[in-house]
């Protein structure tokens, strides 16, 4: 527990240290990134065992390399220090990308899940200017297997395809992009849109609450200054033997204290029409 507690320290103190904590949506996303890797890591290394010993077996030394090479990246994404989250982000999309081509190609069609899933793990984690780029990327790729196949440059391991077949399996796999490129930005949009609200709404709450206590503390403190000394003068004036130039003064100091006692309350009043105001 203490060793796993370590390793997803180091992955969020190596992949978060760029990030931009005051704009939630984007550190929400960035946090998913760095979440991704943590528990992408374990699972790679689980699944590249078995892997290997079937590219071995099968014969596919490319495969081998590509695999090693995959998990390595992954692994370098996610402890090398001093890299930038947009360059951590890039890499590790163009490593999905070349893994998924691979894949295509040594497994079987099958593995256009794995296009499937770098577009929506793509789209998730990293905001492009055109939202549809990891579709395209799979219209590309598609395009390119289907045209070397159609011309015989490329053949898919233990199948054969017609080229109509091929068109319709890959057709599959570009409109689920695009749904997913349209779709999932739509969603951020709104979350976006969210955050701002309450973002927007935590500060007025803020600045009520600052209010309120600057009222308080009026209240609690400012006043308590001319009302004592008010009470203090009224019962001098009590006393019977004061004399009349005494009253006079005790008089004037209680119109002076009644003055800023007024504007006190004036100024409470107008701090409490602000709050309302804000509300």
């Amino acid at each position: 527990m203490i060793i796993w507690k370590k390793y997803i320290s180091a992955i969020k103190r190596n992949v978060l240290v760029s990030s931009n904590q005051n704009k939630k949506l984007n550190y929400w996303r960035d946090d998913m990134f760095s979440n991704t890797l943590i528990f992408i890591i374990p699972m790679g290394i689980i699944t590249l065992i078995p892997s290997l010993y079937w590219a071995l077996d099968s014969g596919y030394y490319p495969m081998v390399v590509i695999d090693l090479t995959s998990v390595l990246i992954i692994l370098f994404i996610a402890f090398k220090k001093g890299i930038k989250i947009k360059h951590r982000k890039l890499l590790f999309i163009g490593n999905l990308y070349v893994l998924s081509f691979s894949l295509i190609y040594y497994v079987g069609l099958n593995s256009t899940l794995y296009l499937l899933a770098s577009c929506f793990l793509s789209v998730f984690i990293y905001s492009f200017k055109n939202k549809y780029t990891p579709a395209l990327l799979n219209f590309y790729i598609s395009a390119i297997y289907t045209s070397l196949y159609y011309f015989d440059l490329i053949s898919f391991k233990n199948i054969t395809f017609s080229p109509y077949e091929l068109i319709a399996i890959f057709s599959n796999l570009i409109f689920l992009s695009f749904l997913i490129c349209s779709l999932i930005p739509r969603l951020f949009e709104k979350l976006n849109e969210r955050f701002q609200q309450n973002l927007v709404h935590t500060k007025k709450i803020e600045k009520q609450n600052n209010l309120l206590k600057e009222i308080t503390w009026i209240q609690s403190h400012v006043v308590r200054t001319p009302l004592s000394r008010l009470m203090a003068l009224t019962e001098l004036l009590k006393e019977e033997n004061i004399s009349e130039e005494e009253k006079k003064f005790f008089l004037d100091n209680i119109i002076i204290s009644s003055g800023e006692l007024d504007c006190i309350i004036r100024d409470i009043v107008q701090k409490s029409e602000n709050v309302h105001a804000e509300e």
